[in-house]
């Protein structure tokens, strides 16, 4: 059968399915079931934004390296979703250091990755995010502390290394 008469669907599909099992057998066994379990968890909460909260060993799988994979393995899923192949071809684009964030990264089509004005703006607005969800953190701490209730850590406020999320564009 010809590319043409394929379905784009069944495409990413077996695109998605040859990967994680590319995944499989360059990764270390303990990472790779940690990423799928944050896959499988990212999917049941239905996409979008999550907030990891890692134990020590965990955070410790939860490289730079492994946290890109999950921003491709989420493009490749969102490129399952009717109208939305094209994510399959983003690339992960590494945002760098902020005031508030440490190694930001995001998933982004190939135009913008090679554009550093926009990924420079990224960056500053992932920050200002961060930036605003640190105070946002505080003030419910100082509100909780002054009525008597128990704080979580304060100053554990990002990831093992800052912000990582896939960008719809």
């Amino acid at each position: 059968m010809s590319d043409e008469h394929e379905n784009p669907a069944e495409l990413v599909r077996a695109r998605y399915a040859l990967y994680v099992e590319s995944l499989r057998a360059r990764m270390p066994q303990e990472q790779f079931a940690l990423l799928m379990e944050i896959v499988r968890l990212w999917v049941r909460g239905g996409g979008g934004t999550a907030r990891l909260e890692l134990d020590g060993p965990e955070r410790e799988l939860f490289t730079p390296e492994v946290q890109q994979e999950f921003l491709n393995l989420m493009g490749l899923i969102g490129a399952m979703q009717p109208g939305h192949e094209d994510r399959a071809d983003h690339v992960v684009a590494r945002l760098g250091d902020g005031e508030h964030t440490r190694g930001a990264m995001s998933l982004v089509p190939p135009d913008v990755a090679a554009d550093p004005e926009k990924l420079r703006a990224m960056r500053d607005r992932i920050d200002a995010e961060q930036g605003q969800r640190t105070r946002d953190q505080r003030t419910v701490e100082e509100i909780a502390r002054a009525s008597g209730m128990s704080t979580s850590d304060p100053s554990d406020t990002s990831g093992p290394s800052g912000p990582t999320q896939a960008e719809d564009s």
